[in-house]
C-alpha cells in the first residue's frame, strides 16, 4: 500500500509541477517578475489521483507551490535552470487531522493513519536508542505537545516516519550563571572555555579524521577504476551508495553525539548560556560544521540554555 501512495505521490508531484510551470507567465517586455498567480489545482489533483486521499492531495498542492516559488525565477523568468524533478519513492505526507498516536500494551507506540482507503496502524521502534524521540512522542500523545504533519518515506529497506509537533519550551533556571565558550581549533576539534579564557572542556574527535581520510581513499580508487567500459553502470555502484549512505549515517551520529556532549556538560555545570564559534575548521575541514551547529542549538533549546552564535 505504502509503495502505492509513494507512487501516486511522485506522479502527482510532477503533474503539478508541471502545471504551474505551464500556467505560469513567461518573460515578455516586462521588466520585472509579475507575482506568481495562484491557481486552484486541488479538483483536477482529486480527478487524476483518486488513490491519494483528499488531505494528502491538499497538503501536497502546498508543498508543491512553495517549491515552485523557490525556483519560479530561474526556471520560468531566466530559464537558467530546468524544472525540478520528484524521483521514486516521494515522501507519503499526511496531515496532523488524519493521525494520532496511542499506546498500546507494548512498550512501542502505534501511529493510526489513513493510507488509500483503509486505515493502519504502525508501530513505531523502541528501545534505549529512541530515548529521545519516545520522550518526545509520549508528549504528542499526552496533547502536551501541538501536532502537526506525518511523513512516510523510505531509507534503504527501512520505512521512516517523521512526526512534526511543536513541542514545549522549558523554562529558564533562575540559579543558572555564567557563559560557556565553545570554539574549534587546530589541535581539537571542540575546545570549551570559562569566561576568563581558560581551558576547561576538550573533545579531541581523532576517529572523524580517520573516517574522512577512509571514506576520501575509497572514493578516489573507485573513482580511477569507472572506466569507459563499465559504462552505464559500474559493477560496484552498490557498494559505493552503501558506503556514502554508511559514512553519512556516521556523520550525522557524530553530530548528535558531540552536540549531546556539549550541552550536557553545561547543563550540569549550570552555565545559563553557551556561546559557539566555529570559524576555525582546520582540524577537520571536511566535517558537516552547519550540521553540528544546529544540533548544538537544538539540543540548548531542548534544556533551556541560551545559545549564541558568534558569527
Amino acid at each position: 500500500m505504502l509503495h502505492e501512495m509513494w507512487a501516486a505521490t511522485t506522479q502527482a508531484s510532477n503533474w503539478l509541477l508541471t502545471e504551474l510551470y505551464t500556467r505560469d507567465v513567461r518573460r515578455a517586455d516586462e521588466a520585472r517578475m509579475p507575482a506568481m498567480v495562484n491557481h486552484y489545482l486541488y479538483p483536477e489533483a482529486r480527478d487524476r489521483f483518486p488513490s491519494l486521499p483528499s488531505q494528502t492531495v491538499a497538503a501536497l498542492v502546498e508543498k508543491v507551490k512553495r517549491k515552485y516559488r523557490a525556483v519560479r525565477y530561474d526556471t520560468s523568468w531566466r530559464c537558467a535552470a530546468s524544472l525540478p524533478t520528484y524521483r521514486y519513492p516521494t515522501p507519503f505526507s499526511v496531515p496532523n487531522q488524519a493521525w494520532n498516536i496511542c499506546k498500546d500494551e507494548g512498550p512501542a507506540p502505534v501511529v493510526s493513519l489513513r493510507i488509500g482507503s483503509q486505515r493502519i496502524r504502525l508501530r513505531l521502534k523502541s528501545g534505549a536508542r529512541y530515548r529521545r524521540q519516545l520522550d518526545s512522542v509520549s508528549k504528542i500523545a499526552t496533547g502536551q505537545a501541538v501536532r502537526g504533519e506525518l511523513v512516510i518515506y523510505q531509507r534503504s529497506s527501512d520505512i521512516m516516519c517523521t512526526l512534526v509537533a511543536w513541542l514545549p519550551r522549558p523554562s529558564f533556571h533562575q540559579h543558572r550563571a555564567g557563559v560557556l565558550m565553545v570554539r574549534t581549533s587546530t589541535y581539537a576539534l571542540i575546545v570549551g572555555c570559562n569566561e576568563k579564557d581558560e581551558r576547561i572542556w576538550t573533545y579531541n574527535g581523532d576517529q572523524l579524521r580517520r573516517w574522512q581520510a577512509e571514506h576520501r581513499t575509497q572514493l578516489q580508487r573507485w573513482a580511477e577504476d569507472t572506466k569507459a567500459e563499465h559504462r552505464p553502470v559500474p559493477p560496484f555502484s552498490e557498494r559505493r551508495a552503501n558506503a556514502v549512505r554508511k559514512y553519512h549515517d556516521r556523520m550525522q551520529t557524530a553530530c548528535h553525539t558531540i552536540a549531546s556532549l556539549i550541552v550536557n556538560y553545561a547543563n550540569r555545570r549550570q552555565f545559563a548560556a553557551l556561546r559557539y564559534d566555529d570559524s576555525n575548521r582546520t582540524y577537520c575541514e571536511e566535517f558537516p560544521w552547519f550540521e553540528l551547529k544546529s544540533k548544538v542549538a537544538q539540543k540548548c533549546d531542548e534544556v533551556g540554555l541560551l545559545f549564541e552564535n558568534v558569527p
